[in-house]
């Protein structure tokens, strides 16, 4: 594998997929940062409950696939000169980095051991735009509780009908509601979804998120839940069971 990318793409594309980096795994590898170069370069975190995958502009010149050790090549990428960065990785996963008068190598991990993200395939699109969404996302997130002994209420609660996306925070002693009116795309046999998202997930996105009207795009099946916004996709599991009748 070979690619030529600029430092401050990389940098900025590091910080975002290593959020999701396992700190402490039985599979080492998820305590690393996937790389896939192929059309573009992709960046991958993944703790096994939530992954993010982040597309950045580079010029590919072999195409390939590594785990690169996450904290370690950060810190490497992020003190490089404000140059144009190459990395090229041998057979033997051995890894050359090099920017301007720098250059410093290190050992990757095979990516074949690295786990597959799910794979969403459910047919209901919320697409909305991104302020609003982290507008909604910080109006409701502050109820969520942090107690892990009532799970579900460690989630916030997304419901969605044709015309209207409420999103729901409680924690047995305060709720707070946010609403939201578009057009959204359900399947044929349904007039509103519910999916309960993790709350440390939302906290994530609105840190993905911007302050524009580019829009953010959720996907949801029973399971999982895959939220497209830009150039950054986030995949993750759902709490199971029955939320709260807050109504």
């Amino acid at each position: 594998m070979k690619f030529t990318c600029e430092k401050a793409l990389l940098v900025s594309a590091l910080s975002v997929a290593s959020r999701t980096v396992a700190q402490k795994s039985t599979i080492p590898c998820l305590e690393g940062v996937l790389l896939r170069a192929g059309v573009a370069l992709q960046l991958t975190g993944y703790n096994l409950e939530t992954g993010i995958t982040v597309h950045v502009g580079a010029q590919i010149q072999e195409a390939g696939s590594c785990v690169m050790p996450a904290r370690l090549f950060f810190d490497i990428v992020r003190k490089l000169p404000d140059e144009m960065v190459s990395i090229t990785v041998d057979h033997k996963q051995q890894v050359s980095i090099r920017a301007g008068a720098a250059f410093f190598q290190i050992t990757a991990m095979d990516s074949e051991d690295y786990p597959e993200l799910p794979d969403v395939n459910g047919k209901s699109g919320v697409t909305m735009p991104q302020s609003a969404l982290k507008a909604m996302i910080s109006g409701t997130i502050f109820s969520v509780s942090e107690n892990q002994a009532r799970p579900i209420q460690t989630g916030c609660l997304m419901e969605v009908s044709r015309t209207e996306l409420h999103l729901v925070g409680l924690d047995g002693f305060r709720l707070a509601l946010q609403r939201y009116h578009g057009d959204f795309v359900l399947p044929d046999d349904k007039e509103e979804i519910k999916a309960i998202i993790p709350g440390r997930v939302m906290t994530e996105l609105t840190h993905i998120m911007e302050d524009t009207d580019e829009m953010a795009t959720f996907h949801l099946d029973n399971t999982h839940m895959m939220a497209v916004i830009g150039n950054t996709t986030v995949v993750t599991s759902l709490l199971a069971g029955e939320y709260i009748n807050y109504k």
